[in-house]
């Protein structure tokens, strides 16, 4: 898996239930033609992580069609993960 580019989006809740702050990722991401993961439209990964007295958790992730945001019903691997995790680092330090 190979990162193109992403952003990144505080959600705010309105109510105040929530701790903490929330912060969805939007990575656009290529696979090999042979991958399960691959798509000729565009993969994206969408990630939802929790961030609180300093602690960042991954609470889910999500594999999508660009052109029809469709979910793909499928679950990453230990690899995928960690390339995801350390471009959210290493590209918003800040969160």
């Amino acid at each position: 898996m190979k990162i193109v580019n992403g952003k990144v989006e505080e959600l705010v809740d309105p109510t105040g239930i929530i701790e903490g702050q929330r912060f969805e990722f939007l990575l656009t991401v290529q696979f090999d033609e042979d991958d399960e993961l691959f798509n000729e439209e565009g993969t994206g990964l969408r990630l939802l992580y929790s961030v609180k007295d300093g602690q960042r958790k991954l609470l889910t992730y999500q594999f999508y069609e660009l052109s029809t945001e469709s979910v793909f019903d499928l679950e990453w691997d230990e690899d995928e993960q960690a390339t995801a995790e350390q471009y959210c680092i290493e590209h918003f330090p800040a969160i």
